[in-house]
């Protein structure tokens, strides 16, 4: 059980990889939505890997909100603008399907640049160093 969860945190750790460097093709060749939504998944994905750390175990199912709360704001670890971004992300590529339509590209650049600084954040708090 330890070395199944040990791989699958590293899995979901590298899928965060894999798609911030996507995010970043992606933007490179103005394709601005696809960007915003793989900068969604790659801090869907460190989010599990930290759940996983955590708790030793798989979650569930998706991480709801209040989840997240309970997972990444802490005493020791205060991270509710983590939250926050995290929530703000989400509402705009589920529920408002026109901000997708007018991201302008210093925007994207500022939330990349956010999504980063949240991975490098969670990568600290697992003790995993980029």
């Amino acid at each position: 059980m330890e070395d199944r969860i040990l791989h699958r945190t590293n899995d979901y750790y590298q899928l965060a990889l894999y798609h911030m460097k996507l995010a970043h093709i992606m933007r490179n060749h103005n394709q601005f939505k696809t960007s915003l939504f793989l900068c969604h998944s790659a801090l869907i994905a460190m989010i599990r890997t930290l759940y996983i750390y955590e708790n030793k175990t798989l979650p569930n199912s998706d991480l709801v909100l209040v989840d997240l709360l309970h997972l990444l704001h802490t005493d020791y670890n205060p991270g509710l603008e983590i939250v926050v971004f995290v929530g703000k992300l989400n509402y705009i590529i589920h529920e408002d399907g026109q901000s997708l339509e007018i991201v302008k590209e210093k925007e994207l650049d500022r939330l990349i640049e956010k999504t980063e600084q949240i991975l490098k954040e969670l990568c600290r708090r697992m003790k995993i160093y980029l």
